[in-house]
């Protein structure tokens, strides 16, 4: 096993993990109470690209290479920018830990998705056969992103029930 072997699934969970944040934080933007049209519009939006970074990581995962570069790479900037507006449109509902955790992965991604684009440029032939994956390299990108999106997915949650008061009420579970 080599490097690239070990880290080859890492944008797949990257990508796993961005979109978990970005729907949650769109999910958030629409169902508050008392959210605008460009709340809501924009929720909707980060809800649809979360959707597609989920399906674009088990097709990448699938195929065993990176598929639609150029789309994702696309997909990326306009979901960075999406999570940074939602920051500034409704900033007292919306996490900063979950933003910064959304655009991390989100930069490995794009990253990823650009580093791809250039190489298919320099090869004659842009399709390239299924690389292996390392199990080990998998399950560590999954621990890396389970620590880095469960805190995250809490952050947000705890942003959109903030009161005005600055408090966040307490849900119990009694009688269930």
């Amino acid at each position: 096993m080599n490097a690239a072997t070990f880290v080859r699934s890492w944008p797949s969970v990257s990508a796993w993990g961005a979109g978990l944040i970005t729907a949650a934080l769109g999910a958030g933007a629409i169902t508050r109470p008392d959210s605008g049209a460009a709340a809501s519009g924009l929720g909707i939006g980060l809800v649809f690209l979360g959707l597609a970074a989920l399906a674009w990581g088990a097709a990448v995962l699938s195929a065993g290479r990176l598929v639609t570069p150029r789309t994702v790479l696309g997909a990326t900037l306009v979901a960075l920018v999406g999570v940074a507006t939602l920051l500034v449109i409704v900033p007292a509902h919306t996490s900063v830990l979950a933003v910064a955790a959304a655009s991390v992965l989100l930069v490995v991604v794009g990253a990823t998705a650009a580093v791809q684009l250039r190489r298919q440029r320099r090869e004659a032939s842009p399709a390239r056969a299924a690389q292996p994956m390392s199990v080990i390299g998998l399950l560590v990108a999954s621990a890396i992103i389970a620590v880095v999106v469960t805190p995250a997915l809490g952050a947000t949650q705890n942003a959109v029930l903030l009161r005005d008061d600055g408090t966040v009420p307490v849900i119990t579970h009694e009688g269930h």
